[in-house]
């Protein structure tokens, strides 16, 4: 009789060390799978539903892919855009813009320049975000990754991506188009830049996007680079606004005071409309 109830209590055992590892590994693998998120677009109008997953694009590197779901035909085929984070890292914030623009029918990747590591501390962020400054060729390695990573997917149009930044991806995004690493467009977000820059044999379109009070970008240095890029080839476009500062865009779950819904909805109005244009030329 006791060897039996030894036996039972094994077997109940081992139900529970299953179960846990169903619960660390199971849900972990399931999390990775594809999620659909249905988006209400406004009285009377259809619902927009969207793909979102995390997917491997760069050396062990995981971005978050967030796309239209595909017509019942299977046919469609979608610009793209490659977004990069501000110093905080990958985060919430940045996943949200991505499931945005899905919903306006782009592909979007969100990339992580710093390896899996968010952060809330900006002392951790100004650390995070120096390690990829000094080392300028592993971050054009990890974006010309996202680059290839999309022109790969049968559902983008290589032809038309682009690349959307805000403070430090802001910058990035920049470099992207002053490299020449694979976009028809740029979009920065109060991103640093330099006006002296050669932009004779740059094939990307610019837009960028000043908040009147940044403490860290000057305003004089703004109006010098709009009228640089005024002297380029290409559709360039311009934008400072009046009353905000560095980070008026970013909402990041209500903790951000320098939001500005009122500017950062009129800075994605003008995104879209810039996109749809440079992106179509």
């Amino acid at each position: 009789m006791q060897d039996k109830f030894s036996l039972i209590l094994l077997a109940a055992g081992g139900l529970v060390i299953l179960a846990g590892l169903w619960f660390l590994f199971g849900q972990q693998a399931a999390e990775s799978e594809p999620q659909v998120h249905t988006e209400q677009q406004g009285s009377g109008q259809e619902q927009r539903q969207v793909i979102m997953q995390e997917v491997e694009y760069f050396n062990g590197v995981a971005g978050y892919l967030a796309k239209p779901t595909p017509s019942p035909d299977g046919a469609g085929v979608y610009p793209a855009v490659i977004l990069i984070h501000e110093w905080w890292g990958l985060n919430d914030d940045i996943k949200s813009l991505a499931d945005r623009f899905a919903e306006q029918g782009y592909v979007a990747l969100a990339v992580d320049m710093y390896n899996g590591e968010s952060t809330t501390d900006s002392a951790r962020a100004r650390e995070l975000s120096g390690v990829v400054r000094d080392d300028t060729e592993g971050a054009f390695e990890n974006l010309r990754s996202a680059v290839d990573y999309l022109r790969q997917l049968p559902e983008v149009d290589d032809a038309k991506l682009a690349s959307v930044g805000w403070c430090f991806g802001g910058q990035w995004s920049y470099q992207m188009a002053t490299n020449n690493l694979g976009t028809a467009a740029s979009v920065m977000y109060y991103g640093q830049f330099d006006p002296e820059d050669d932009f004779a044999s740059m094939r990307a379109h610019i837009l960028g996007h000043f908040g009147e009070e940044d403490t860290s970008i000057a305003i004089d240095n703004v109006r010098e680079f709009q009228a640089a890029l005024q002297t380029t080839n290409g559709m360039h476009e311009v934008y400072v606004y009046p009353n905000v500062g560095h980070g008026f865009a970013n909402e990041r779950g209500g903790t951000n005071m320098a939001y500005s819904k009122e500017a950062a909805e009129l800075a994605w109005t003008r995104t879209q409309e810039f996109l749809s244009k440079a992106l179509n030329q």
